[in-house]
């Protein structure tokens, strides 16, 4: 087993203080020599510490889930308002948390790390997909308004989305979050899917899954953010909308009606 040169150097230095004890004439330690000791001991330290209380560096995890519960919910009844009697919770997964779920018994701060970027992935794909006036390599905040001020989220959505990124930032940079946290993070964004009604989400790849999902096609559940124009050999026969698999695919579903 390698031992790092943390460990090491915490190894030399309590051999030291026990021959400062035994020998004192042979070695001294002063109050400043223990600080520094203590300073280079920290990274090899950190990994046995299960929360470093250092002032203004504590994060509770707890209060921001029971804030982010509230509004995601909300998100939720506002997509079954707007579309009510017109479509149905979409069982696709707008942000896919498989692998996310995988990870989650082995590393739960990977697991956060990993539904970071899934997140991270769908927002920027979204906006190339709406061919949006900004660069998909600007600042995740400025995609989330921009999609937002499209009208892509709501302001409950967009509020969701930025309390679970921040609290995945946060796990990923050292603040401590439990394993059941975690799981509840994960959670959040699962009912955060349930906000995205069938037609709505933004995710445009294709759903190969939709007939055990009971839809219609591959592409049901983005549709309704398609270009809704004159009817043309591209345009959804069921939907009106233009298909994202183009005029082939539009002629497959009329010779299938």
């Amino acid at each position: 087993m390698r031992i790092s040169q943390w460990a090491i150097i915490t190894i030399i230095g309590i051999a030291l203080i026990i021959v400062h004890g035994l020998w004192s004439d042979i070695f001294k330690v002063d109050y400043f020599t223990l600080i520094i000791f203590l300073i280079l001991s920290i990274p090899f330290l950190s990994q046995f510490l299960k929360r470093a209380k250092v002032p203004g560096a504590e994060f509770e995890f707890r209060e921001e889930i029971e804030s982010t519960k509230k509004v995601v919910q909300q998100s939720v009844e506002k997509a079954k308002s707007k579309t009510e009697g017109k479509s149905k919770p979409l069982p696709f997964e707008t942000f896919n948390l498989q692998m996310v779920k995988k990870l989650l018994d082995s590393d739960h701060v990977l697991a956060l790390a990993s539904l970071r970027i899934e997140i991270e992935r769908k927002l920027r794909l979204a906006l190339k997909s709406f061919k949006l006036p900004i660069r998909t390599r600007d600042a995740l905040s400025d995609i989330i308004e921009a999609l937002m001020k499209e009208g892509v989220l709501s302001s409950e959505q967009v509020t969701a989305l930025r309390k679970i990124i921040d609290m995945c930032n946060k796990a990923i940079h050292g603040y401590y979050v439990s394993e059941d946290e975690a799981r509840e993070i994960i959670h959040l964004t699962d009912d955060l899917n349930k906000s995205f009604p069938v037609g709505y989400s933004i995710d445009f790849s294709p759903n190969e899954n939709y007939k055990k999902q009971d839809l219609v096609c591959e592409w049901e559940h983005c549709i309704e953010h398609m270009p809704l124009k004159q009817r043309t050999n591209k345009s959804c026969p069921i939907f009106g909308h233009d298909c994202p698999g183009g005029a082939d695919k539009v002629s497959k579903c009329e010779k299938s009606q």
